[in-house]
């Protein structure tokens, strides 16, 4: 019998001997008793936001893959023998 066929019969048998967790239906009273949260006002979550980079960062990542480029051919023109 071929593993794949082999596995594909024993996995329902395995996974018939796992044991699963009990669920609820309902959630426990006191996450029910519990407060609402306060909701924060927009300006003080916005405030919080870093604000963009002054510089473009595509050029300085352009500029770094350039010279790993560069770095590869010449690891590739050195060949095998180092």
């Amino acid at each position: 019998m071929r593993p794949a066929l082999r596995a594909l019969l024993l996995l329902p048998l395995i996974s018939g001997c796992a044991t699963l967790p009990v669920l609820r239906d309902r959630p426990e009273p006191q996450a029910m008793q519990g407060a609402y949260p306060t909701l924060m006002p927009i300006d003080e979550a916005l405030a919080a936001v870093p604000p963009p980079p002054a510089t473009d960062p595509a050029a300085s990542v352009a500029a770094r893959a350039a010279a790993l480029r560069a770095r590869a051919a010449a690891l590739r023109a050195r060949g095998p023998a180092g």
